[in-house]
């Protein structure tokens, strides 16, 4: 019996995430789940991954008389929007499955082994943490993002491909930044911030759910 782990959704960065859990897990045979769209599998290097759609997870493989049965007990994200992850997540839980330790890509260096990190998220190929750092759970970090001392990242935030955030910041619950993204040290950022591609946050945040961007960022109006 494989080690089948659930990957929430079935969109692009799902089919990444796909090889992000291969490289970083042993043994592990993930599937995608997805309630939303009509889609019953994926194909992977010429490999049709199953989909599940019903939350039920006794019988995956069972049509596949070639494929040995998994046992899904576990799931990572394989969103990066933070309210698709909270709803995707519940229904997770609710289906009786339990967070993965978050995935953390063997091409990826963590060099304080004791770093936070939470559960169900990725952290992905090229990333650097440095020292003393907490990452919530259901957290992505995508390509090439550095994280610097002190930091506290929150729940649900995603950082997109090449962010760069310095030492001494908070990232609130949920924030979303874009690629590219520079945070000064010692900023805060409010939970549901949201900033576009290339901003360069140089103040604090501290309005929930507020858009920023530029050079420097400022909220969209």
């Amino acid at each position: 019996m494989s080690n089948g782990i659930a990957i929430l959704g079935t969109g692009d960065f799902a089919r990444e995430m796909y090889w992000h859990v291969r490289d970083a897990v042993p043994g592990a045979a993930p599937v995608f789940v997805d309630d939303v769209t009509d889609k019953t599998s994926i194909d992977i290097g010429g490999k049709a991954v199953p989909v599940i759609k019903d939350w039920r997870f006794d019988a995956v493989g069972a049509d596949d008389p070639d494929a040995p049965p998994q046992r899904v007990e576990t799931f990572v994200i394989g969103v990066g929007s933070p309210a698709a992850k909270r709803g995707l997540v519940a229904k997770a839980i609710e289906a009786g499955l339990q967070p993965a330790p978050t995935v953390v890509h063997p091409r990826a260096l963590v060099q304080d082994p004791k770093c936070r990190i939470g559960v169900g998220g990725v952290i992905t190929p090229g990333c650097i943490l440095t020292t003393n750092i907490a990452i919530g759970d259901y957290v992505l970090l995508n390509l090439n993002c550095t994280v610097g001392h002190d930091t506290v990242i929150g729940d649900y935030a995603t950082c997109n491909p090449g962010c760069q955030i310095s030492g001494n910041v908070y990232v609130g619950e949920g924030a979303s930044l874009g690629t590219g993204t520079a945070v000064r040290q010692g900023i805060r950022l409010a939970a549901g911030i949201v900033t576009g591609a290339q901003a360069c946050v140089v103040k604090n945040f501290d309005e929930p759910g507020v858009t920023i961007a530029g050079v420097p960022a400022k909220p969209l109006g």
